[in-house]
C-alpha cells in the first residue's frame, strides 16, 4: 500500500465554547484538504453543552465525548479507540491546516519504518504583528515560539528525523500505539493549565518499544496557530516555562533524563545564547524591543529550571502512570523473525512453570538486521503485524576479497559454554577462520586435558594462559595469531551466521575502521536477574550503524567516555596493526583481575585518543548468555562500578593532564548512569526495587575502583618477578 492510500482519521480536540469560530475553522480546512481524511473526530473534554453543540453543527463528523480522565490525552486516547485509520492524525482545536496538509503529512510515510510524522505551526498574531515578548531573527521564526506551541528556531527546516512531534500538528501510524501505548494522561493540558510533553514522552516510548522506528518532522506539512492575547504576557511566559519544566521532570522520571532531554540540552547551549547576544546587540542600538526579548529569554529560561528542579524534587507526590502495554519482568520469550516470510503470529511456547508475557523479537531482512521490538504474548502467541516491513534493506556485498579473522576466546570457569561458542564461530559459514581458546584458569601446569582435546576435535588450537586476567589471556591469543583481524569473543557469546562476514565487510569497505563491534542480545530472558541486566547493560539500544570517530564529539559530550556508544567490548573485532599500535589491554584491567572490568572501555577510549574509528554495527548478531542468577547479577554490576572508576583512575595515571577533560564528563556520565532510558518496561515493584538496587550496587563499586588498581598493580608486579612475561 502506498503512502497516498493510507485511510486517515483526523482528531481534533475541544474544551471550551471560547474557542468555538477556532473548532469550525479548524474542522473546515480538515475538509478543504487535497486529500481527503477518511473520517474527522471531534473530542469535547467533559463539557456536554459544547459536545450537542458540536453535534449539530459538524454533520458527516464523529462528535464524541471524553470518555477518559479530563485533558488532551484522555481526549486524544478516546479518539484513538475509535478511530479507523492506518493513520491517525491531531490537530489542534485553534489550528487552520493548509489544503495540502494531509498529504504532505502522508507523504511521510513511504518508508513504513516511519511510525510517526509530525509538521510545522505558524503564529497566526492577534493582530498581525509579532509581540516582542518572543524575538524573532527577522521575520522568521523566534526561539521562544514553543511556548505558544508554533515551529521554533533549531527545529530542522527540511524533512528530518527527530526525537519526537509537535503536538498540535502530528500524525501516528495506528501500530505506533499497539507497540508504545497510547497518551499518558498524567500529562497534556488540562483546560488552561500549561502542562505539556505527552507527545514527546510517548515518543520516546515509542523509540524504545522499537529502535528502528523514525519520527518525522515534516515543515512541508503546515498549519497557521492561532496566538490569543493571554498567551503574550509575562504572566503566561513564567506558567508556561514552570508547566513545561515540571512536565519534562515527570518525562525524564519516566522514560530517563538522557532521552528526555536530549533536544533540549543542544536547544540550550546554541539557541539560547546566539538569541540572547543579538538582542543585546539590538539593545546596544538603542532599540527597547532588544531588551524585552533578553528579559523574555532569562524568564523562560529560568521558569523552565526552576519547575523542572521542583518536579525533581517532588519525588512520588508527581509521577506518571505509563500507558505503555504492561509488560513483567519476567519470563521474555526470545525469537528472531524475517520481514520476508513474516507470519502475522508469532507462536510462542508453554513453560513448565508460568508463562510468557512478552517477546523479544529480532527482525531481520536477509543478512540485515532491521529492528528489535518488544511484544506482548496473549493467548500463546504474539502479534507481528504491528511490525513494519519498510523498504527493501541494502544487503551485503558479495564479492570482495574475506580476509583471515583469528578468533581469541579466553575462558575460565565456564568452559562448556566456550565450546558452544566455538561451534557458534564454526557455523557462521565463514571460511578464513582461526580459533584459539585461551583456557586462563587451567587445571594442571599443561593445561586441561579434556578441554585441550574437545577444542582440537573442533579444529581449534589450545592455548594455556596461567596467569589470571581475561586481558592476559586476550593478548596471549593475539600473540600466538596470525590473522589481519583479530576478533575477541567471550567464552558467553554465540556469534550467529554471517556475523564474520558482515564484520569483514565493515573493515574492507571502510576507511581507516580500527574496530568493529556488533550487536549483542540475550541468549534468554528466562529469569527476573536476566531481564534486568538487559534493562540495565542490554546492547539492543541502536539498529542504525554508527561511525565514532572524532566528529562524535560534536554530538555526544560524553565521547570518548561514552561507554553505551562503541557496543559491547565482549564482541569486538580489531584491526591487528590498530590493536598492537595500542599495546593490547591493559593487564591491570578486566575479568579476573582485582578491577574486574573496565578494559574494554580502556582500549576504546585509547583508541579514541589516537584519533582512531570504531564502527557499531546492529548487522552482526551474536547472543548472551546473562547472568541467571540475582547474587552473581549484583556482583557483575559491582564489577563494572568497580573496573570504571579503576579505568578512569588509570587513565590520569597514563596522563595527568586528563583529570580535567574526566572531571569536565564526570558529572554529565554520573547522571547518565544513574539514569539510563529502560528498554524493558516493568510493572512489578519487587522488579522496580532489584532494579535500584544493581544502580547501587555499580555507584558504590566505583567507590572500591582505586584500591582495586593498586591491588591489581600490586599482583601484576609480583607475577613479573616471579618469572612470567
Amino acid at each position: 500500500m502506498s503512502a497516498e492510500d493510507l485511510a486517515t482519521s483526523v482528531v481534533i480536540c475541544a474544551y471550551t465554547d471560547r474557542r468555538w469560530e477556532d473548532l469550525v475553522a479548524a474542522v473546515a480546512s480538515v475538509r478543504e484538504q487535497t486529500v481527503p481524511a477518511s473520517e474527522i473526530i471531534v473530542v469535547i473534554d467533559h463539557n456536554p453543552a459544547l459536545a450537542e453543540r458540536a453535534a449539530a453543527e459538524f454533520v458527516g463528523a464523529a462528535v464524541v465525548e471524553n470518555s477518559g480522565r479530563r485533558g488532551l490525552s484522555g481526549a486524544r486516547n478516546t479518539a484513538i479507540e475509535l478511530a479507523k485509520g492506518d493513520v491517525v492524525a491531531f490537530l489542534d482545536d485553534d489550528a487552520v491546516a493548509e489544503p495540502d496538509w494531509l498529504a504532505q503529512l502522508l507523504a511521510g510515510y513511504r518508508d513504513t519504518r516511519v511510525l510517526a510524522v509530525g509538521g510545522s505551526a505558524a503564529p497566526r498574531w492577534p493582530d498581525g504583528v509579532r509581540s516582542p515578548l518572543l524575538p524573532a531573527r527577522g521575520d522568521g521564526t523566534g526561539e521562544l515560539d514553543w511556548v505558544i506551541g508554533c515551529t521554533y528556531t533549531g527545529q530542522p527546516v527540511t524533512e528530518t528525523p527527530v526525537r519526537n512531534v509537535m503536538g498540535c500538528n502530528m500524525s501516528f501510524r495506528r501500530e505506533a500505539f499497539r507497540l508504545a501505548g497510547t497518551f499518558t494522561e498524567d500529562l497534556g493540558r488540562i483546560g488552561r493549565t500549561p502542562l505539556g510533553c505527552e507527545e514527546t514522552e510517548l515518543c520516546i516510548r515509542l523509540h524504545q518499544a522499537s529502535p528502528g522506528a523514525m519520527i518525522l518532522f515534516r515543515p512541508q506539512a503546515a498549519v497557521r496557530h492561532r496566538v490569543t492575547p493571554d498567551r503574550l504576557t509575562w504572566g503566561y511566559l513564567r506558567r508556561r516555562g514552570w508547566g513545561e519544566g515540571l512536565s519534562k521532570a515527570l518525562v525524564s522520571r519516566s522514560v530517563g533524563a538522557d532521552a528526555a532531554l536530549s533536544t533540549e540540552r543542544d536547544y540550550l547551549r546554541r539557541v539560547i545564547p546566539a538569541a540572547w547576544f543579538r538582542e543585546l546587540s539590538r539593545f546596544a542600538r538603542g532599540r527597547r524591543s532588544g531588551l524585552t526579548g533578553m528579559v523574555a529569554l532569562v524568564l523562560v529560561v529560568a521558569s523552565t529550571a526552576a519547575g523542572y528542579l521542583r518536579g525533581k524534587l517532588a519525588g512520588d507526590k508527581l509521577r506518571i502512570r505509563s500507558t505503555a502495554p504492561k509488560l513483567v519482568h519476567g519470563p521474555i520469550h526470545v525469537a528472531t523473525v524475517d520481514v520476508r516470510d513474516l507470519p502475522a503470529r508469532l507462536p510462542v511456547p508453554a513453560r513448565a512453570v508460568g508463562h510468557y508475557r512478552a517477546a523479544q523479537v529480532l527482525v531481520r531482512d536477509g543478512a540485515r538486521t532491521r529492528d528489535v521490538v518488544l511484544l506482548p504474548v496473549r493467548h500463546g502467541a504474539a502479534r507481528l503485524d504491528v511490525i513494519g516491513t519498510g523498504t527493501v534493506a541494502a544487503q551485503p556485498e558479495a564479492e570482495f576479497e574475506r580476509p583471515l579473522i583469528s578468533v581469541v576466546i579466553p575462558t575460565a570457569h565456564r568452559k562448556a559454554q566456550a565450546l558452544a561458542s566455538v561451534r557458534a564461530a564454526l557455523a557462521a559459514g565463514y571460511e578464513k577462520l582461526e580459533i584459539l581458546v585461551v583456557d586462563n584458569f587451567p587445571t594442571g601446569a599443561h593445561g586441561d586435558d579434556w578441554l585441550r582435546e574437545e577444542t582440537e576435535k573442533l579444529g581449534a588450537r589450545y592455548l594455556v594462559e596461567p596467569r589470571k586476567g581475561v586481558s592476559i589471556a586476550r593478548n596471549t591469543g593475539a600473540r600466538e595469531s596470525s590473522g589481519e583481524f583479530i576478533a575477541f569473543i567471550d567464552e558467553n557469546i554465540s556469534v550467529e551466521p554471517g556475523w564474520f562476514d558482515t564484520v569483514a565487510e565493515e573493515f574492507v569497505t571502510g576507511s581507516g575502521v580500527g574496530c568493529v563491534t556488533a550487536m549483542v542480545l540475550p541468549a534468554s530472558l528466562e529469569t527476573d536477574a536476566e531481564v534486568l541486566f538487559e534493562r540495565l547493560k542490554g546492547y539492543s539500544h541502536t539498529v542504525r550503524r554508527q561511525r565514532l570517530d572524532r566528529e562524535t564529539a560534536r554530538e555526544d559530550p560524553l565521547y570518548p567516555l561514552s561507554m553505551a556508544r562503541y557496543g559491547p567490548g565482549s564482541c569486538t573485532t580489531w584491526r591487528r596493526s590498530t590493536f598492537d599500535e595500542l599495546g593490547g589491554f591493559d593487564p591491570l584491567l578486566g575479568a579476573g583481575t582485582p578491577a574486574m572490568a573496565g578494559e574494554d572501555l580502556d582500549l576504546f577510549v585509547r583508541l579514541a585518543r589516537h584519533d582512531g574509528t570504531v564502527v557499531y554495527t546492529p548487522h552482526a548478531v551474536a547472543r548472551h548468555t546473562h547472568r541467571a542468577d540475582w547474587l552473581e547479577l549484583r556482583e557483575q554490576m559491582r564489577g563494572y562500578g568497580v573496573g570504571l572508576s579503576a579505568m578512569l583512575l588509570l587513565s590520569v595515571v597514563r596522563k595527568p593532564s586528563g583529570v580535567f577533560s574526566i572531571l569536565r564528563r564526570l558529572p554529565r556520565g554520573m547522571a547518565r548512569l544513574a539514569s539510563r532510558t529502560p528498554e524493558l518496561p516493568l510493572s512489578d515493584r519487587a522488579a522496580r526495587s532489584r532494579l535500584r538496587q544493581l544502580r547501587r550496587d555499580e555507584r558504590y563499586g566505583m567507590l572500591g575502583g582505586p584500591l582495586a588498581l593498586v591491588r591489581a598493580w600490586k599482583r601484576y608486579r609480583f607475577d613479573a618477578r616471579s618469572g612470567h612475561r
